[in-house]
């Protein structure tokens, strides 16, 4: 026999010659992938067994606060690229970026869900250090991006959490 660990201290598991075919790295992998697939699943089939009717963004889904942390982060960190007005308009030397809010913006996200844009700005801004955000900026930015859109405020914040977000729908007109 060799003693082959899977943790690699001699005391988890001793590997008959007919298992080295067995004692890849992969095959010591595939119990965990297996848990974490299982996990996910019943996730997945909690939350689809709760039927939650989706929220639109036009009922008061942020603050004003919240909006503010937005237009103060928007003013440092996204104005080269998308302009004052978040229009797309950014300076004259950088690439073409998409307007961030505006009609434009609402038609080409309407039907899809905050979760899907929070996910998008969260991993690919900024273009130059794409996954530098937190997720509070993030968040405040996509705040931000309704507010300038002509979406009103509420009293509750956008939350940071990626299941209520997913039932946020974003709507070109109420």
């Amino acid at each position: 026999m060799t003693d082959l660990s899977l943790w690699g201290n001699g005391d988890a598991h001793t590997i008959l010659p007919t298992e080295k075919l067995c004692a890849s790295p992969l095959s010591r992998v595939w119990p965990i992938t297996l848990t974490i697939g299982a996990a996910l699943a019943c996730v997945t089939a909690v939350a689809g067994a709760q039927t939650v009717k989706p929220v639109s963004v036009w009922s008061g889904v942020y603050t004003a606060a919240q909006n503010k942390r937005g237009e103060e982060f928007h003013a440092d960190v996204c104005t080269m690229c998308h302009g004052p007005r978040l229009n797309g308009a950014g300076q004259s030397e950088m690439p073409p970026s998409p307007a961030i809010a505006g009609g434009t913006f609402l038609r080409k996200w309407s039907g899809q869900t905050v979760a899907a844009l929070f996910i998008i700005v969260r991993h690919t801004m900024p273009p130059d250090s794409p996954g530098t955000l937190t997720d509070q900026q993030s968040i405040d930015s996509i705040a931000h991006m309704l507010a300038v859109s002509g979406i009103p405020a509420g009293n509750r914040e956008l939350p940071l959490d990626p299941g209520a977000l997913a039932g946020i729908v974003i709507e070109a007109q109420p």
